[in-house]
């Protein structure tokens, strides 16, 4: 009995300052910016409004004097990004209803021809995401009607509810850090292949911090749980 409750205090313990440290650096990422940014040497690089473009669209006239059009394909990347501030940057400005506001792009949608589309690693990331989340929503799911099976029959403190509550919680935490990580994998991918004129492409973590927090939340309940047993044993024992 000592021995399980050396492990239950060591993973207790352990839960608890993974929180902890999630919380601080959760709470300093969201603080203070720090990004790696793309780079360009093209020093004729422009940001301009046009009619079209022959990547995207082009036209050609018929014997007859009609006009086919054709759409090229493209595959579109959404990318986070921030202005170069360079000396003679013109800024965008937006005039209505007789207010001028200053127009900053944080997040843009890139549309690149497919025919200079080289690599498929950025579609096979963010699919290989959302495959992992659906199998981890999936098998959450499924925990979740366990548990709230087992506690309809009113088994609380039983080790089958602190294991469907610790899985859950691993599960959870697993997700963040696959995210966290093709994420920035993509980014490092965007940054090295793709230009935006007067503006860097940059990492930021955008993944959703609540799903770390829960899932070592969960995983710290399940040992408490664990210890209510331990502890319900121990007076039956002594009675």
């Amino acid at each position: 009995m000592n021995k399980i409750t050396s492990i239950l205090n060591n993973k207790l313990k352990l839960y608890s300052t993974l929180f902890v440290v999630a919380i601080i650096v959760l709470a300093v990422t969201s603080t203070f910016h720090y990004s790696s940014a793309s780079w360009s040497s093209d020093s004729e690089e422009k940001l301009e409004f046009v009619e079209s473009a022959p990547e995207f669209v082009s036209t050609d006239t018929l014997a007859n004097g009609g006009v086919v059009t054709t759409r090229h394909p493209y595959i579109g990347y959404e990318v986070s990004v921030e202005p170069k501030n360079r000396p003679n940057q013109k800024l965008l400005l937006s005039k209505s209803n007789g207010q001028t506001y200053r127009v900053n792009m944080t997040k843009v949608n890139l549309e690149v021809p497919a025919s200079n589309v080289h690599s498929s690693l950025p579609m096979i990331l963010i699919v290989s995401s959302a495959l992992v989340a659906i199998i981890v929503a999936i098998w959450i799911v499924i925990l979740v009607v366990k548990l709230i099976l087992n506690i309809r029959k009113g088994e609380i403190f039983v080790t089958k509810v602190s294991k469907y509550m610790e899985t859950a919680g691993i599960l959870l935490s697993v997700l963040y850090l696959y995210t966290l990580v093709v994420s920035y994998i993509t980014a490092q991918y965007f940054i090295h292949n793709l230009h935006i004129a007067d503006y860097y492409i940059v990492f930021k973590n955008e993944c959703n911090g609540m799903y770390i927090l829960t899932g070592l939340a969960l995983m710290i309940i399940s040992q408490i749980i664990l210890k209510g047993k331990d502890l319900k044993d121990e007076q039956e024992l002594t009675i």
